[in-house]
């Protein structure tokens, strides 16, 4: 076993290469993973949090990585300490680095055992570690006599496979969905000029985020609600981020225009053969039109020409995306907690099902809010 005491995920030199390397890797490789999500968020989030890597290895080849980061409470004067993986709860995907299945349940156990005894750690919380990860095969294998393990659904996530042509798509969709899209196109058609454009057309980057934010505000405030971004860092924080994806070639971030006005936004990310539906948005006043639904259509085309697998709306069962037909993949929460009456009973006080992870609950469903009404 390894552990790296960081104070900031750069602190190691070359460490974005190394990383990156090991993630192509691996068999879980997800955006919320990559060395440019976690940097980036932890640039903007990880402020009062420790940070520490956990790393299996065999004969210098590591099999399995964890980032994890360390949050502190007192309950009733007394410290207790909890581990959770980068990036709750803005990672819609919580997985590890695994290059080699078969090593890496060998090395769970004792690594759970390492990170349990390590800084006094009374529990470890792995949530929206999807159902069909190699994460959840290896923590659903896990079990010790230190600790106990237990585990729940907490989210759902529609996604739809993308077909090889449009023709199979169209059918896929069902005839009351084809009706209404030709019926929405074709009132949009006759009263605009439609076009759905990358963010490139709208002018500079920081432009295009600029209008994303506005449309995706105004459709959460003519529901009643904040909206994500009305918070300055969460601005920032996206701003960062889809800088550095846009570099990459990792941002697909669209817009539907009506007589070249921006009515509708898709802020998603191009990443290993999909594509994934972060967060949307739209002007109220052409909700009549459906603007979200055309540019989803638009979106899964433009899917299906890149020949990718996948489009992927990640958490929240919102009705706009139960129209797509999709098929739907479980987030697991994974509770590994320490045995002893001390981590029992803050245990018991900081419980999922009522205060530990409320926080990230609330904000999940903030998110939820962010996307629906499409």
């Amino acid at each position: 076993m390894t552990v790296l005491e960081l104070q900031q995920i750069d602190a190691l030199n070359d460490f974005e290469t190394a990383w990156n390397k090991l993630l192509f890797r691996s068999l879980d490789n997800r955006p919320f993973l990559t060395y440019e999500w976690l940097s980036i968020w932890w640039k903007h989030f990880g402020k009062g949090r420790e940070l520490k890597l956990f790393t299996a290895e065999n004969k210098g080849a590591v099999s399995l990585a964890l980032p994890l980061m360390y949050s502190a409470k007192r309950i009733f004067g007394s410290r207790r300490c909890e581990a959770s993986l980068m990036g709750v709860p803005d990672s819609d995907y919580q997985v590890f680095i695994v290059t080699n299945f078969q090593e890496a349940a060998r090395a769970i156990n004792p690594l759970i055992e390492t990170i349990l005894e390590d800084s006094g750690t009374d529990r470890l919380a792995f949530s929206d570690v999807p159902e069909d990860s190699v994460t959840a095969r290896l923590l659903a294998g896990v079990k010790g006599e230190s600790f106990g393990v237990d585990h729940s659904v907490i989210n759902s996530c529609p996604y739809v496979c993308l077909p090889n042509n449009h023709e199979e798509f169209l059918y896929n969709l069902g005839s009351n969905m084809r009706r209404n899209l030709k019926i929405w196109e074709r009132n949009a058609l006759k009263d605009y000029k439609v076009e759905f454009i990358s963010q490139q057309k709208i002018g500079t980057l920081k432009e295009a985020m600029r209008v994303f934010f506005e449309l995706h505000q105004k459709s959460q405030t003519a529901k009643g609600h904040n909206g994500v971004f009305s918070s300055n860092t969460y601005r920032n924080f996206h701003l960062d981020l889809a800088n550095t994806f846009a570099n990459r070639g990792w941002l697909a971030l669209f817009f539907l225009t009506f007589n070249d006005e921006p009515v509708s936004t898709i802020y998603s990310f191009e990443y290993n053969g999909k594509l994934y539906a972060y967060l949307c948005g739209f002007d109220p006043e052409y909700a009549g039109y459906r603007p979200g639904h055309l540019a989803f259509k638009k979106l899964m085309e433009y899917g299906i020409k890149k020949n990718l697998k996948e489009l992927d709306f990640l958490r929240g069962d919102e009705e706009y995306k139960t129209r797509w037909r999709p098929t739907i993949r479980k987030n697991l929460e994974f509770q590994l907690n320490k045995k002893g009456l001390k981590s029992r009973f803050y245990n018991w006080n900081t419980d999922s099902r009522y205060f530990s992870n409320l926080n990230q609950k609330v904000n999940s469903l903030a998110r939820t809010l962010s996307k629906n009404g499409m």
